[in-house]
């Protein structure tokens, strides 16, 4: 069977130090330099245990790119199919190996900015890569808790932070792929609401959509005006489980809402707020194996990795706050 082409996303964070507050930025650091240095310590120094995940840290040494393989072993048995005959068998291994799914991290020269390409739709994400990097102490000594902040478009960073009201919030959850199940974690209680939806029901599309009348005969100003700040305040709230779920879930097929900004002498703008759109990320098409449909040539992943980066390289500075 011929090798085929996929498209996959690129997605682009800042390291952070989640005990800071947000406006506060890491100094830069060489973060290639230091996560070489880890991934020469044996495989016990650079693995990460999390109940049954178990990530592992490499790189490629024939790579001078500063750059991240990020493992996640894999716990299913794969199976084997014979061309010729069309039997199916189990894939055996030696004792002393592992089937993994492989995220390419790729660390860009500023701002403490890495990006991201997944392997496969099992390959880790973007918490399992803050876990890894917090259980060996890549940003140690002055950082114990690291935070990955999705790079977003910087005016629409601000627009939440500053709306004076939400008068819509829609948000519209899809059927993951079938070897990909997430469970949606949720601190919000719309989050948790949407996240037992989606449990209950895999295979639907669920919509949700919440809106203040802008006239009605039923609501007074006064009610339409607390209709307003509620959906504000649920929104702040809940928009930090979109993060959540558009960083480790391929659930999120949209999700924005119809915010009121208040202009200073002039009168309030309506500005639409999509949490999708918002999030700077980058196609690429790149060969995976039609074996298993997870591995990607090395070389290609961070070909296409420092490419994106760089015709990027303009807004994402502006997102980071770093001149050229």
């Amino acid at each position: 069977m011929a090798a085929r082409n996929r498209n996959r996303v690129i997605h682009f964070y800042e390291i952070a130090d989640a005990d800071a507050p947000a406006i506060h930025r890491l100094p830069p650091r060489d973060w290639g330099a230091r996560v070489r240095s880890l991934c020469a310590q044996p495989p016990a120094q650079r693995t990460s245990r999390t109940g049954d995940d178990i990530l592992v840290g490499a790189v490629d040494t024939h790579q001078t790119a500063p750059h991240l393989l990020l493992a996640k072993v894999r716990q299913d048995v794969p199976q084997l199919i014979d061309q010729v005959d069309g039997t199916l068998s189990r894939l055996q291994l030696a004792a002393d190996k592992e089937l993994v799914d492989v995220t390419t991290v790729y660390f860009l020269p500023f701002g403490n900015v890495v990006a991201t390409m997944a392997g496969g739709v099992s390959a880790p994400r973007a918490q399992a890569l803050k876990r890894w990097l917090d259980d060996v102490h890549a940003a140690a000594p002055d950082v114990r808790n690291v935070e990955l902040r999705p790079v977003v478009n910087a005016r629409s960073r601000e627009k939440l932070a500053h709306a004076a009201a939400i008068e819509q919030l829609t948000v519209r959850i899809a059927p993951e792929p079938p070897d990909s199940p997430t469970a949606l974690r949720a601190s919000s209680n719309l989050g948790s609401a949407l996240s037992s939806l989606h449990a209950d029901n895999p295979d639907m599309i669920i919509t949700l959509k919440l809106e203040v009348p802008k006239k009605s005969a039923v609501l007074s100003s006064l009610r339409r005006s607390r209709g307003q700040n509620q959906l504000l305040d649920s929104t702040r709230v809940f928009a930090n489980d979109i993060a959540d779920w558009l960083d480790n879930s391929d659930a999120v097929d949209a999700a924005s809402a119809q915010a009121r900004m208040e202009a200073w002498h002039s009168e309030a703008d309506d500005e639409k707020i999509d949490f999708v759109k918002e999030r700077i990320t980058a196609k690429a098409v790149v060969p995976f194996s039609s074996a298993n449909g997870h591995a990607i040539d090395l070389q290609v992943a961070l070909n296409e990795l420092e490419r994106v980066s760089l015709d990027n390289e303009r807004v994402l500075r502006a997102a980071v706050s770093v001149d050229l």
